[in-house]
């Protein structure tokens, strides 16, 4: 006997009964926020890149890995003022920076720790622009994809933390998290809609202590 396909949600691209679309409010931010996703997260069920893409006002995404076709060389194009959030012995604490430190825009990595690695080494952009780092106060609230250390946070937890520190005064980002914790509560009230092979994965993160 044949199963009707789910319906599904093609705003935040999940299934019907878990669709987070009405948790979703508008977030005014400043800071603009650069996500390069690995390829492979691009349409990941419990993605959380989508929610900053839906809910930021200045955000971009970008879906682009190298691989085998660096010699390509093509540029990102980031705006002046740029830094990466990745971990590193030269990455400056964000909470530590003065306000005219402060980067105007922000890259942020989207994929597990591997992935993160992998596309770092494949944008030569990247290796030259300002780090910093940040140091979660407390663990992922990521229940449904495993992480490997206390420290590592989904994206969508890292670009917030980065937020609150880089717009202290910005009362519009307490709304961000809101759709992502609806979603890690609707998954757990719906295991079955979690794909098979990803129940206990490596999440997408930023690691704070790698």
């Amino acid at each position: 006997m044949s199963r009707e396909p789910r319906q599904m949600c093609w705003r935040c691209h999940k299934a019907a009964v878990v669709c987070i679309c009405n948790y979703i409010v508008p977030v005014s931010n400043r800071t603009g926020i650069i996500i390069l996703q690995h390829p492979e997260e691009r349409f990941h069920p419990i993605g959380t890149a989508r929610i900053a893409r839906l809910s930021l006002s200045r955000v971009k995404l970008i879906v682009r890995w190298a691989g085998d076709l660096r010699h390509l060389n093509v540029p990102l194009n980031l705006p002046p003022g740029t830094g990466l959030l990745y971990p590193g012995p030269t990455a400056a604490d964000l909470a530590e920076l003065p306000p005219h430190r402060r980067p105007d825009h922000l890259v942020v990595l989207d994929g597990t720790w591997r992935q993160a690695k992998a596309l770092f080494k494949s944008e030569p952009e990247l290796a030259g622009l300002p780090r910093f780092a940040i140091h979660p106060e407390a663990p992922s609230r990521y229940r449904i994809r495993r992480e490997p250390e206390a420290h590592c946070l989904s994206t969508i937890e890292s670009i917030n933390t980065a937020l609150h520190l880089l717009e202290p005064d910005n009362p519009s980002l307490d709304h961000l998290l809101k759709p992502f914790d609806a979603m890690v509560q609707d998954q757990l009230k719906f295991p079955n809609h979690l794909p098979k092979t990803e129940r206990g994965c490596i999440n997408s993160r930023y690691s704070a202590g790698h």
